[in-house]
């Protein structure tokens, strides 16, 4: 029988650092061909939209089914042989496993040296996206642009407080984005919030916020001038990965360009210092099994949780 936990059983069985090591145990397993993802899905019911996402692995012994609509989130992680394991809400799953697939593509995109991170976006994804950085040892100083300045003020008060780190509000993105050697887009914005020219040369950007085909974050010209593009999943990136969709469209980009993660993982990647690189951030269903197999598995171990 499986075992329900909601958002606040689940956050008291995960931290960041686990979460990135699961994030890249599944994507060095899809680059073993141990593991699958499938790309999400929208379904339209009128007004109304149910997203689904999956990914399978772990030897084929599980896989997990994501389905969220406007606010709500859970996830369904499944047995080969058990059958369904647990149903786990995901909210906040979702923002760490998210945050987690950043720090795994930082660890082995950017420059070894790097730690001066640039963060565009004040709201819940941006905040994990800073604590996977951090976890992995990437984030040593942090200067933060968002429109609303209290909640830009607000935000970095509380982020410098829980990781003993300078966090610093910029006055614009430009501003933030000078001299970084780490660039996060956490936004819905649906035109460019970072431009070529902002970036300093051997700059790394993580590119998380617009996953739709109507979103953009990033000028053009950092897709052309990037010596490495990356993405979670690049048959996903084609239905939502708009700066990617439109360069395609007027034959400025090849798709075989744009590397799937599990292969950089994988170690298909060398580095130039003052080459940029980027990280197209789309959200998958394998990162979503990975979180959930941790927490479940805690779960179990802790012995607190009976079946349904």
């Amino acid at each position: 029988m499986p075992i329900y936990l909601n958002e606040q059983q689940a956050a008291e069985l995960v931290d960041m650092p686990a979460a990135v090591g699961a994030v890249r145990e599944d994507f060095m397993a899809q680059g073993r061909g141990e593991a699958v993802n499938i790309p999400r899905t929208r379904l339209a019911f009128g007004k109304r939209r149910l997203n689904l996402m999956a990914g399978g692995g772990r030897g084929g012994e599980r896989y997990a089914i994501k389905s969220y609509g406007s606010s709500t989130y859970h996830i369904l992680l499944y047995s080969a042989e058990q059958g369904l394991l647990a149903i786990l809400e995901a909210n906040l799953l979702g923002q760490m496993r998210t945050g987690a697939a950043s720090a795994v593509a930082t660890q082995v995109m950017a420059r070894p040296d790097a730690g001066k991170v640039a963060l565009i976006g004040a709201g819940r994804q941006a905040r994990t996206q800073i604590l996977a950085l951090h976890a992995v040892g990437c984030a040593k100083e942090v200067a933060v642009f968002a429109r609303n300045r209290d909640k830009r003020e607000a935000f970095c008060a509380q982020l410098a407080t829980q990781l003993g780190l300078p966090v610093r509000a910029a006055a614009s993105a430009k501003e933030a984005v000078k001299g970084a050697d780490i660039v996060v887009t956490a936004t819905n914005a649906s035109t460019p919030v970072l431009m070529s020219e902002w970036l300093a040369p051997g700059a790394h950007v993580n590119a998380m916020g617009a996953n739709a085909a109507n979103r953009r974050e990033l000028d053009p010209q950092i897709v052309m001038r990037a010596a490495t593009v990356a993405t979670d999943d690049v048959e996903q990136a084609r239905n939502e990965a708009a700066e990617f969709i439109d360069l395609a469209a007027e034959g400025w980009l090849d798709w075989a360009q744009v590397v799937p993660l599990h292969r950089i993982v994988a170690g298909e990647f060398r580095r130039e210092r003052d080459a940029i690189t980027l990280f197209k951030s789309l959200g998958v269903g394998l990162e979503d099994l990975a979180i959930a197999s941790l927490v479940y598995d805690r779960a179990m171990a802790s012995g607190r949780f009976k079946p349904l």
